[in-house]
């Protein structure tokens, strides 16, 4: 048993945080039924349909017409009986298909309907267009991103998109719980709103300061040692010094307690307004050790260090993303190959519980899940003859 066995999902998500969050309700046993357009899912392509592999494992397809009256009313009466409804469109699009909350909601009280948006359910950005880097400049994350002499940076994958995903998944497993007592719930979330969020401590720290931060590049403001170094060996590594105390077992380690007897290093305020002079009393050290060596013996010190990787080298070498096993076999529907990407964070007492199965095809389902909500054979057959349904049919 997972939990959210017997619950059923309807997804009418496309992007990436919408179907992470049906994704994750997948990997915990849910029947997700992802609801496809007849062109199918916009985004399976994209980066050569990489996107679509790794948000869409363990759910099945159903493709159907919303443009069309029966394909409004099937999707309607899908939703009667659902669980859980995920969408992802801008907020009144599905007032025109009788699919927005409100309308679910009076067939289907105990609906837990989660709204994935860009800027969520109201305010003056709610009819906004949005993708993860229009939210990531809009909460101020880019300002605080990239080189400390140039431009604002996006943040290298779609960090928002999944944050997104798994809060609304979170919130969904709140809404189930709480219809036990309270019926259903209408989920509100947004990337703007979580974008937001990440910038926290920024927004505690100006508006306690009226300092407006900016771009710190591979560090962090305030705190030194800390960001990307480079090993004797001319390979990255990673080096966090956040308190004095790591700071003290750092030098003890290098055997540089010199270091602990300059003045301009005794503070944390000390280090960081000469941080460039002890970034170079640093990397004069470093350059005795090879990166693998280096970072084994700050790591057995207890001093929070690691490799710069590369995508290949996470995947090929890194021994323990092998041992957690980190990569799951998938299939790309696009490239008709198969391929690994990275499983869902997801881990009990028994182990790693993300089992799913490969992205469907468009509409793969189609059949056997309106057999299933119990629509007859000849019903069927007249829904795909009249181009009301795509996909298979059996």
């Amino acid at each position: 048993m997972q939990p959210l066995d017997g619950i059923d999902v309807l997804d009418f998500t496309q992007s990436i945080a919408g179907p992470i969050c049906t994704q994750s309700l997948a990997a915990l046993g849910a029947n997700v039924v992802k609801v496809e357009p007849p062109e199918g899912d916009a985004f399976r392509p994209l980066i050569n349909g990489a996107m679509f592999a790794s948000c869409n494992r363990g759910k099945r397809s159903l493709s159907l017409d919303l443009k069309r009256d029966e394909g409004q009313q099937l999707a309607r009466e899908l939703a009667a009986e659902a669980d859980v409804v995920v969408e992802s469109f801008r907020p009144g699009v599905l007032e025109q298909f009788g699919l927005e909350y409100e309308s679910v909601a009076e067939t289907n009280p105990d609906v837990v309907y989660c709204s994935v948006t860009g800027f969520g359910q109201d305010g003056p950005y709610e009819d906004y267009p949005a993708y993860d880097p229009i939210a990531q400049a809009m909460s101020g994350l880019l300002s605080v991103t990239g080189p400390t002499d140039g431009k604002p940076v996006r943040v290298g994958t779609s960090a928002i998109d999944y944050t997104t995903g798994l809060t609304a998944a979170m919130l969904v497993m709140g809404g189930l719980l709480g219809r036990r007592s309270d019926g259903g719930t209408h989920i509100d979330v947004s990337l703007f709103d979580v974008a937001t969020t990440w910038m926290g401590y920024w927004v505690a720290q100006y508006t306690a300061t009226d300092r407006v931060p900016t771009p710190s590049g591979d560090g962090i403001y305030g705190i030194s040692p800390y960001g990307i170094y480079d090993a004797g060996d001319g390979e990255p590594f990673y080096l966090a010094t956040a308190s004095t105390k790591l700071y003290h077992r750092l030098c003890r380690t290098l055997e540089r307690d010199d270091l602990l007897e300059d003045d301009r290093f005794e503070t944390l305020t000390d280090r960081w307004e000469h941080r460039e002079s002890l970034r170079a009393e640093l990397e004069a050290t470093f350059d005795a050790y090879d990166r693998a060596e280096l970072v084994e013996l700050l790591v057995a010190a207890g001093v929070p260090a690691g490799p710069v990787r590369s995508v290949d080298e996470l995947v090929e070498d890194d021994p323990h993303a092998a041992s957690r096993e980190l990569f799951v076999e998938t299939y790309n529907q696009h490239l008709e190959t198969p391929c690994r990407t990275t499983r869902l964070p997801f881990r009990f007492t028994d182990g790693a519980v993300d089992t799913l199965g490969s992205p469907p095809r468009q509409g793969e389902h189609t059949s056997a899940v309106l057999q299933e909500w119990g629509y007859d054979d000849e019903t069927v057959e007249m829904l795909f003859e009249n181009d009301v349904l795509h996909g298979q049919a059996e």
